[in-house]
């Protein structure tokens, strides 16, 4: 857990306590609710938290501010201050300084926040919607000069310069007021769905989704958590929310944070050099050609995105006339991988944000006006049936959706469309513990989609959960073996074979099936699983590692730590003992290069950290190992690891008195230990800065009487301080007389040819 992530845990801790002592709702949501399913804390990536609140919660909470919070908190909302730049509230610690880009002119506080993001009550009638969203727009860029939100509606530019000029007639908290009194009229009793306050894009969702909260685990606490899980990640998220992205795709958020100063001091420092009241004029000119200009904008993207599809639309003919088979027979035979590249170009297109939308902050415009390409009934279904059968289920019901409001569905594609209904209300069953209804619907559907792999995903789980209950895996067994034939290599059904083989043949046969399960889905659900029962064992198995290790049973512990790399590849204490295990069997020298290399990469990471770890506990015995079989005794070699592990000054510092004791720069050790010592010193200064200290003290150490290991070190430090040096000497002498900076340079060694004489490179 990373230290912001530490901060924002202790004010989601407080959010907690204060709604679950005053019967307050909130849900966690976005991607901190994809870190509760899949991580059960902080997605590893991720720097922000968010929650909702539907409003009448929220006011409550509003209340408990004066009296409940703890100090150096605050709610920053426009409903509390006017002077805030944001249509959604947040809980704010006040004495810590993060900046988000919005907040840049504003007159608002900073500080690391959680996001309350306010369910507003809507009732059914989308008429009643539509009012409250234009109002919404309206509101959001008053309070806003940084983005604009009517363009993405197009919203009447006369209605945001009618409320425009009230604002400035008549002042922004009397405007305000006006705007709140229509979109905040709609009492809870009376709406079944709630519209979520965010950046100017107020989602829909139906209040039975949200509420009665459950619980699950966040770092620790029990958060509440969306009624109906699956189905709103879903709808965010689509079929992937449950997958670890590729590394490049992890993304966090903008906000800027500075330790020991607080926002005030930072804003009084840089908006000195920021003329205020232009931005904002500037701001809103903008949104004035913005909002004026968007139909005509929307109506040229619409153009171009049709030119773009027909010419798939004629790529698309073009090769399903190639095909030896009709698309109806394909479909028939269930062939989806010849579908799924016939229809690789066309889903790239079609399923785009640019071309169906999603509902955010950019892309929300086609969400509302998609483009559907213009393909026949028997192209389309074979299609859906494709993205179905390939996992891609909220995209195929998308579809469906577009389809049914722009153009109509046969009978075939609204069966379609009931059945993902019916599968998500499968997921709920499953959620909610009514094994027998999700049972019922599981089999329902794979009656009409014979193999269909997320189906069987779900059937499995409710087939292990009843062999488990009887103890008997027969049936499980033979469900497993049917999946893995059809899907062979696939990682959530080998992870439940593993599961099979860990009851009835033990861990040993069953670890390494869960490390190829691991490497064969990026399912984050089935990591977390396999996760939670490693976090069972590996300790257990990190002794055994060190037992192997004492007996000198190298290929066992090589091929033992192998095993839990592939387990666990991020888990810092695994990644110790395997680099433990190698320097302690590193006999050749090419083998204890390697190792110290690899532990010296690692050991960039705790340089600087104030925390002990059991990870870096081992990476300084490891190191230290190494370091005795150059020479080092163990009392020096522990020393050295030490050194090696920080860049502190005063740690460093306290090493050096250590060592020295009130000499200095002298030694206070045996006659064994003197060189090992003085290389020790210089190494601290050198760290420090203190070159001519640092090379005074390695000339101290190849004086006296050194093992070959220390003096190999020694040597490879002056070389790349005589290569590099020769470098900057000669760049020196191409502009002026380089006799200066060689005398400065080389007046650290005394006497350079009795230092190789000493190092023994004379030669």
């Amino acid at each position: 857990m990373t230290e912001k992530q530490k901060h924002l845990l202790k004010l989601m801790r407080e959010i907690d306590e204060i709604c679950k002592k005053h019967h307050l709702r909130y849900v966690m949501a976005g991607g901190s609710l994809i870190g509760v399913v899949r991580n059960e804390g902080f997605i590893p990536w991720d720097d922000d938290v968010d929650i909702y609140m539907p409003r009448d919660d929220w006011d409550k909470f509003v209340e408990l501010s004066r009296t409940e919070f703890p100090p150096d908190r605050a709610v920053q909302c426009v409903d509390v201050d006017r002077e805030f730049t944001n249509t959604f509230p947040r809980y704010a610690d006040t004495a810590s300084c993060a900046i988000h880009r919005h907040q840049l002119i504003g007159n608002d506080k900073a500080g690391e926040i959680i996001d309350v993001l306010t369910l507003d009550p809507i009732p059914p009638d989308d008429k009643e919607y539509e009012k409250y969203r234009t109002h919404m727009m309206i509101y959001s860029d008053l309070v806003n000069v940084a983005s604009v939100y009517c363009g993405r509606w197009e919203i009447p530019v006369f209605m945001y310069l009618k409320y425009l000029f009230m604002y400035l007639v008549f002042g922004r908290d009397k405007t305000l007021k006006k705007l709140e009194k229509i979109m905040f009229s709609y009492k809870e009793e009376d709406c079944d769905r709630y519209a979520m306050r965010w950046g100017g894009c107020p989602f829909l969702f139906d209040k039975d989704m949200m509420f009665p909260v459950k619980y699950m685990n966040f770092e620790g606490i029990q958060v509440m958590v969306p009624n109906r899980v699956s189905d709103y990640l879903i709808w965010h998220y689509g079929d992937e929310w449950s997958y670890i992205p590729p590394h490049d795709e992890r993304t966090s958020h903008n906000a800027i944070s500075v330790e020991g100063i607080t926002y005030q001091e930072l804003r009084e420092d840089y908006m000195k050099k920021v003329d205020a009241g232009k931005i904002r004029r500037n701001s809103i000119i903008r949104k004035i050609f913005y909002i004026a200009s968007a139909k005509k904008k929307y109506r040229l993207r619409r153009e171009r995105n049709l030119l773009k599809a027909r010419s798939v639309e004629m790529d698309l003919e073009a090769r399903i006339g190639e095909l030896d088979s009709s698309i109806s027979d394909l479909a028939e035979k269930h062939d989806f991988a010849v579908l799924n590249d016939v229809f690789r170009e066309y889903y790239q297109l079609q399923l785009s944000a640019e071309f169906i939308g999603r509902e955010d902050f950019i892309n929300i415009h086609p969400f509302y006006h998609p483009i559907l390409l213009n393909v026949s009934d028997e192209v389309f279904t074979a299609a859906m049936l494709t993205l179905i059968y390939t996992e891609r289920v909220a995209k195929a019901y998308r579809m469906l959706q577009v389809k049914e409001n722009l153009d109509r569905l046969t009978p075939r594609m609204q069966q379609m469309a009931e059945d993902i209904v019916l599968f998500r209300k499968a997921a709920c069953h499953y959620e909610m513990q009514e094994k027998e209804d999700a049972e019922k619907i599981c089999q329902q559907l794979l009656d009409r989609y014979p193999d269909n792999p997320g189906f069987l995903k779900l059937e499995c789980r409710l087939v292990m959960e009843r062999a488990e209950m009887k103890e008997d895996y027969t049936e499980a067994s033979a469900f497993v073996a049917h999946a893995l034939e059809v899907f062979p290599g696939d990682g959530y059904f080998l992870k439940y074979q593993a599961d099979i083989l860990l009851k009835t043949e033990g861990k040993e046969a069953a670890l390494p099936l869960y490390a190829e399960a691991k490497e064969k889905t990026m399912n984050g659900i089935t990591h977390l699983e396999i996760n939670k029962y490693l976090d069972t064992i590996k300790e257990t198995a990190m002794q055994h590692c060190r037992n192997l290790t004492e007996e000198g049973a190298r290929e066992a512990a090589f091929a033992w730590m192998q095993l839990w790399e592939r387990l666990l590849p991020e888990d810092d204490t695994v990644c110790a003992y395997a680099l433990l295990v190698k320097a302690s069997f590193a006999d050749s020298g090419k083998e204890r290069q390697e190792a110290e290399s690899a532990l010296k990469k690692k050991i960039k990471a705790y340089e600087n950290c104030s925390e002990e770890t059991e990870a870096a506990e081992l990476l300084r015995e490891a190191l230290s190992v190494i370091l005795m079989k150059k020479g080092y005794s163990a009392q020096y070699a522990k020393l050295e690891a030490e050194v090696l592990f920080t860049t502190q000054v005063s740690r460093l510092q306290r090493l050096a008195a250590e060592i020295s004791g009130d000499s200095g720069e002298d030694v206070q050790c045996t006659d064994k230990d003197r060189a090992a010592g003085y290389k020790i010193l210089g190494d601290i200064r050198n760290r420090m800065g203190e070159t001519q200290q640092a090379f005074g003290a390695y000339v101290k150490a190849l004086e006296e009487e050194i093992p070959d290991g220390i003096r190999e070190e020694i040597a490879d430090v002056v070389l790349d301080d005589l290569y590099y040096g020769g470098r900057r000497a000669g760049s020196v002498a191409r502009k002026n007389n380089a006799m200066e900076f060689m005398n400065r340079w080389l007046d650290k060694y005394g006497d350079v040819r009795r230092v190789l004489h000493l190092m023994k490179y004379d030669s």
